[in-house]
């Protein structure tokens, strides 16, 4: 069985990138499990409202990500909102939110596949991205 997760490269009101900070990987997208009974859609809605306080539009899906030693397929999209401050929300995981320009958002995203899923995002490829990995965190 496959744990399923979603996340996010939601574009701001001033093309900014959506990241929130977590004590376990730092910066990152905004994203979790999918819950059953949820949509892909719904389930990203979800997280970034409770990471981040954001409401956002989900647009395309953008990269398929397997990580074979741990069973998880994550689903990347692209969002857009028009929230100006994003704040951190009753989340146990996310200590903060906020905007950054595209590269400083590359450049704080420091965990490896979290990095590699933002940078093929980032770099707005037509089609979708899948890449599997067979060791390392998500």
């Amino acid at each position: 069985m496959h744990t399923v997760g979603v996340c996010g490269v939601t574009y701001g009101p001033r093309g900014q990138v959506l990241l929130v900070r977590t004590a376990r990987a730092g910066w990152e997208l905004p994203g979790g499990r999918v819950e059953a009974g949820e949509d892909l859609v719904q389930a990203l809605v979800r997280e970034t409202r409770e990471e981040a306080g954001c409401e956002i539009d989900v647009g395309r899906l953008v990269g398929v990500y397997l990580v074979v030693s741990e069973a998880l397929l994550l689903l990347v999209f692209h969002a857009t909102s028009t929230t100006v401050s994003p704040a951190r929300q009753a989340d146990e995981d996310a200590l903060e939110a906020a905007w950054f320009a595209p590269d400083e958002a590359l450049r704080l995203v420091t965990h490896a596949g979290e990095h590699q899923r933002l940078a093929d995002a980032l770099a707005d490829q037509p089609g979708v991205m899948y890449r599997a990995v067979t060791t390392g965190s998500g």
